[in-house]
This record gives C-alpha cells, structure tokens and sequence, in this order.
C-alpha cells in the first residue's frame, strides 16, 4: 500500500507542475484603471432622472463619454464613478452591492439624488 501511496503523490507533484506552469517574473495583477483612453464601459448605478439608464453600455474614450454625459455630471457627479470598464464588471458590481464599500456609497449616493423631488 505505501508504493500506491508514493505513486499517487508523485503523480500529484507532476500535476501540480503542469497546473503552476506559469513564469514566476509574471507581472503583478493591476488594479482596476480608471484612466482607460479607450474600451467599453457600462454604467453600474441606477437609473437617474437625468435619464441615464441602469447597466447602459458606452464604447469609446472615457473622455467622450464623460463629455456625452456632461449634464448628467453636473448634476450627478458620483455617475462618473460608476462608469466602469466592462472587464471589471463582476467585481464592481458585487462591490456595489455590498454595504460598506465605496461603490455602494456612489450608488445610493446616486439613487438619493436621482429620486424625484418633493414640494
């Protein structure tokens, strides 16, 4: 029984080295970047009364998506903060979700300046 043992754990040891078969000067893992020039983006808050709808998708430069939503900025500045690369959408979504996290704050910053006002 001990050679099956020694057999399975050298099989386990090549496996291992087939499965980490990366370079170890790989380069760390990047933050989100929200300097991106250019890409697709989508806007992860919710929908404002400015008329900015819930998960729209922009392609494009940040800069010509900011300038295409000039108004909505101006009224909502936190909007630009939930426009987020497509990439990271998995992430920043679950941060939106979570109380507690920077994300969650923009949005139910945004939802409290987008509801209609009161007389």
């Amino acid at each position: 029984m001990a050679a099956g043992t020694r057999t399975t754990a050298k099989k386990a040891v090549e496996n291992e080295k087939a499965v980490n078969s990366t370079p170890k000067e790989e380069k760390p893992q990047e933050t989100a970047n929200t300097e991106t020039t250019e890409g697709r983006f989508i806007y992860i808050g919710p929908t404002t009364r400015t008329g900015l709808v819930e998960n729209t998708i922009f392609s494009g430069s940040r800069e010509g998506i900011e300038e295409h939503l000039k108004d909505t900025l101006e009224k909502i500045p936190q909007v630009k903060l939930l426009i987020v690369e497509t990439g990271s959408l998995a992430e920043c979504k679950t941060k939106v979700k979570k109380t507690g996290t920077i994300l969650n704050k923009y949005y139910n910053d945004v939802l409290s300046l987008s509801r209609p006002k009161e007389d």
